[in-house]
């Protein structure tokens, strides 16, 4: 089946805790502290037995609701088996006690795949789910049980199948190479772009501090009656040179768009518009005999007088692009990839009521733009968070359910992980461990926190913010004082995701890719186990968490994180 991520960032993390200002503190981590008691916990109980070639083993495993349904900790549980020859399968779940009638929902993996998926909701069995008679080959599978009212009954349940690639067209006029211009010659243009970008004091947006930064690597064309004439790009200094034809009506028009042939495609488009057009700027007209210089610049649109955008906010959709860069570059520093294509999808209209959220959907980008609500463009973090799920999703893998999440969850392994490796990816991009997501009237809101204090409510390994701040901690950055011993940069976090977490017959989590980041570093392996143990995670030794024996969160059995058969 196919799964589209649901990604609900920072703004849902806004909406739950109503914060505002530097949420980061400070303090030692206490890995008991604000565990959730829940004296109205509701636990269900199955047998979920296996047959193999007639051979039938059971296990007793029980969900829960008692850490806020839907994404939380126990309402899936998983289970792992091995095959070692091609066997006929038969899986069953019946209801034990806790619920009746049950809802169970059962669904078979292979490697992060979907093999088989048997849902109550839609066959109506109660207290019961199978999955028939099937032919397996080799390998390791993991079974999912989850109980779908604790789940969430009101929206749709969504899988994925890995390396999914969206292939588009932004604007074919704007795509075309065709003129109909009868030049008889050509000249050179020459010149230099920039766009405003609003910076921060402290976590905060000041819009008395703008600069003038590069537009690097977007795409630069000559328009002529309304066709291209030529194309070209800017380069790290926000610089270009192109043909244009002499004693022609032209004009230069600059697209929120980074283009490499066989290498990436990223563009920024208008969702409110039907035609979901590239956001471009353009210069005056010109009809020149000979070279010339022409320099254009993106305005933020901002008044400083009335505190408020005033006009076109020119500069935001290179805004996004600057940052998309920043990740993709950061990247290629460390692995030689090619991109598939990325549509970033921005409007100054788009807030909680006119999209879900601001999220990665398994295809496309969604960015919030709506002025005094929740404005994502300066917000560098957001941003390379959702393009982080961009590069989990088409080069490793990702098995997050998606939904809801904020720090101080106790979140099912799955999300906890893909999350916290959205955050502290970001961090890694900017060399920034401080977070930082504004909203609000004149966007003067923060939710912030900082990745290197590793202060976590709840910590733990269910927990997105012990996550990105083991993952942080792995990869650290100079002049960032702390007390570990790991420094491993980007390199070693990049190979595993891209290798191992990718692969791994496990569901994607902390603890699949610590196991694998250990047996690749074995020389730091002591020290990434401190960064655990200050996080309440047990010494990692296997990607199925069979040695997490402590820290059970909640009044009902979160121990072991897998049952094996």
């Amino acid at each position: 089946m196919s799964h589209i991520y649901r990604y609900y960032l920072l703004l849902l993390m806004l909406i739950l805790q109503a914060c505002s200002g530097d949420s980061s503190t400070s303090g030692p981590v206490d890995p008991a502290a604000n565990l959730p008691r829940n004296a109205n916990a509701i636990e269900t109980c199955y047998d979920l037995s296996i047959t193999i070639n007639n051979n039938r083993l059971t296990k007793n495993i029980c969900t829960t609701i008692e850490n806020g349904g839907e994404n939380g900790l126990g309402v899936s549980k998983l289970t792992h088996f091995k095959l070692n020859t091609t066997s006929n399968v038969f899986i069953n779940v019946s209801r034990t006690r806790g619920l009746n009638p049950s809802d169970p929902d059962l669904i078979l993996y292979k490697r992060g795949e979907v093999f088989g998926f048997a849902e109550t909701s839609v066959d109506r069995l109660p207290n019961q789910e199978s999955l028939s008679t099937r032919t397996l080959g080799p390998g390791s599978y993991v079974i999912e049980v989850r109980e779908f009212t604790y789940f969430n009954t009101a929206r749709n349940v969504f899988y994925k199948t890995r390396g999914q690639q969206k292939s588009y067209v932004v604007n074919q006029q704007q795509a075309t190479s065709t003129s109909p211009c009868s030049a008889t010659g050509d000249g050179i243009v020459r010149g230099n772009t920039v766009f405003d970008r609003v910076n921060f004091s402290g976590v905060r947006l000041n819009y008395n501090d703008i600069t003038q930064e590069p537009i690097q690597q977007a795409m630069v064309q000559v328009i002529c009656n309304g066709f291209v004439y030529s194309t070209s790009a800017t380069d790290a200094n926000g610089n270009y040179a192109i043909n244009f034809p002499l004693n022609q009506a032209s004009l230069i028009r600059v697209s929120a768009r980074m283009l490499k042939n066989g290498s990436w495609d990223f563009s920024v488009v208008d969702n409110a518009l039907a035609t979901q057009p590239l956001y471009t700027m353009e210069s005056r007209s010109f009809n020149e005999s000979a070279n010339f210089v022409l320099n254009l610049g993106a305005l933020s649109g901002w008044n400083s007088a009335t505190s408020s955008y005033a006009s076109a906010r020119v500069a935001a959709p290179f805004a996004i692009l600057d940052s998309v860069r920043k990740a993709k570059d950061k990247v290629l520093s460390v692995a030689n990839v090619s991109f598939p294509s990325l549509k970033i999808n921005w409007s100054q209209g788009n807030s909680p009521s006119t999209i879900e959220g601001t999220l990665y959907d398994g295809e496309e980008i969604f960015l919030m733009g709506a002025e005094n609500v929740d404005t994502d463009e300066y917000d560098e973090h957001v941003v390379i968070h959702e393009w982080a799920h961009y590069f989990e999703s088409q080069f490793s893998r990702s098995d997050s359910i998606g939904g809801t999440h904020t720090r101080g969850d106790i979140l099912d392994i799955r999300l906890a992980f893909g999350e916290g490796f959205g955050n502290a990816f970001s961090a890694m991009v900017m060399d920034d461990p401080v977070y930082k997501d504004t909203s609000g009237n004149r966007q003067s809101k923060t939710f912030s926190f900082g990745m290197d204090a590793n202060i976590c409510t709840n910590p733990g390994w269910f927990s997105e913010c012990s996550v990105h701040s083991v993952l942080f901690d792995i990869y650290d950055i100079s002049g960032i004082a702390d007390s570990d011993n790991v420094s491993l940069g980007l390199e070693p976090i990049v190979n595993v995701m891209m290798e191992a977490q990718k692969n791994t017959v496990a569901m994607t989590s902390i603890f699949s890719f610590i196991k694998a980041l250990k047996d690749q570093n074995i020389n730091s392996a002591n020290d990434i186990d401190t960064l655990l143990f200050r996080q309440g995670i047990d010494t990692i030794q296997d990607v199925y968490g069979g040695s997490q024996l402590s820290l059970n969160p909640g009044d009902t059995d979160q121990l072991p994180v897998y049952e094996s058969f």
